[in-house]
């Protein structure tokens, strides 16, 4: 999240609600390849497959922190645009990019979600396609500011994916091989904002329980309303728990592609939107979120080595790109063949 200048713009988190206690890693103690906060990274994203990325400290965690606030002014310009000309921008499926607006997307129990979001594809910010699109004049002047932070947020990422690789034991930039930031991918920049409620509706879900589908996600918030799933939980009210943002720090998330490639060692955790609690709802919801997914060409196939179990007898590898995967699994989620759910991990 950024810094607690930010934070003090928004009332507190309420002190009386039920969060998940997620480990918190330090980037600079990950660069100085200390062992015990690389085992901590690597039990976080087997039991939560959530944890808090302390950016404080860190040279590199500063630049980052700094574009994130860039980013959220950048959020707070669009959601002052009319929704005449925001709607202009709307995206156009199968491309999921540009903008989203409230009520498209039906949530957990068919109702319609409560979020704007707006998407950029990180090979356009970053010139890794011809294919361009039209965009406010806010994002279309701002490339400069856009790419900084996809450089930064995916270099930190890349300390993570590193440490994974000793940690699993497999041959070292295994993970960043599969997802570089110099070939074509479906990685993306959201950036999300819910309007200011003067009434607010604690029980309304602005987005619905997903798991990520790429290899990681790095999110920046300040007002809470971001809920995890514990594995094993019922799917009700009362077993979600919240994330409490913390200034200095980012949220980070596996996601689906990461499970499949390490055979379920690490989890990808069930978690939706809600109307931020108590007087957070008051002021307008932003968030900025950074999702890494494989190059195109990727397989989805299970790596091979260290501590990745191997298939068992009877199983097939898969064949399938991760895109191809993608793709399949998204549409089946769609058609109500698959529900999303908690992948991988494990408890103890």
């Amino acid at each position: 999240m950024p810094t607690s200048k930010y934070f003090d713009r928004f009332p507190p988190f309420p002190a009386d609600l039920p969060v998940l206690p997620l480990e918190k890693i330090s980037l600079e103690a990950l660069k100085d390849s200390k062992k015990d906060e690389a085992e901590r990274l690597f039990e976080a994203c087997q039991k939560m497959g959530f944890f808090l990325l302390d950016l404080k400290g860190s040279t590199q965690g500063t630049a980052l922190l700094q574009d994130a606030e860039g980013m959220f002014e950048l959020t707070t310009q669009l959601s002052t645009l009319g929704h005449e000309t925001l709607k202009s921008y709307t995206y156009m499926p199968p491309d999921f990019t540009r903008y989203k607006g409230i009520g498209s997307l039906k949530t957990d129990y068919g109702n319609v979600d409560y979020i704007h979001a707006y998407s950029l594809s990180q090979d356009e910010v970053l010139g890794n396609t011809s294919h361009s699109r039209l965009h406010p004049d806010a994002i279309s002047t701002d490339k400069q500011q856009l790419r900084r932070f996809i450089e930064h947020a995916h270099a930190v990422l890349d300390e993570i994916l590193a440490k994974l690789d000793i940690c699993l034991g497999i041959e070292p930039q295994t993970l960043e091989a599969l997802s570089p930031l110099d070939q074509e991918s479906d990685s993306i920049v959201r950036l999300l904002w819910s309007p200011a409620q003067t009434h607010p509706n604690y029980d309304c879900i602005s987005f619905g329980g997903h798991t990520d589908l790429g290899t990681m996600t790095l999110l920046f918030n300040i007002a809470g309303g971001l809920q995890v799933l514990p594995a094993g939980c019922e799917n009700i009210k009362e077993k979600w728990r919240y994330i409490k943002p913390e200034p200095g720090c980012a949220v980070v998330n596996v996601g689906d592609t990461l499970v499949e490639w390490t055979g379920g060692l690490l989890r990808s955790s069930l978690h939706r939107v809600v109307t931020a609690p108590g007087d957070q709802a008051t002021v307008q919801r932003e968030s900025v979120a950074y999702l890494v997914r494989a190059k195109r060409t990727a397989s989805l196939q299970r790596l091979k080595g260290g501590i990745i179990p191997p298939l068992l007898p009877g199983e097939e590898d898969e064949t399938r790109t991760v895109d191809e995967w993608s793709e399949w699994r998204s549409r089946q989620i769609m058609l109500g063949h698959l529900k999303p759910e908690t992948r991988g991990g494990r408890n103890k």
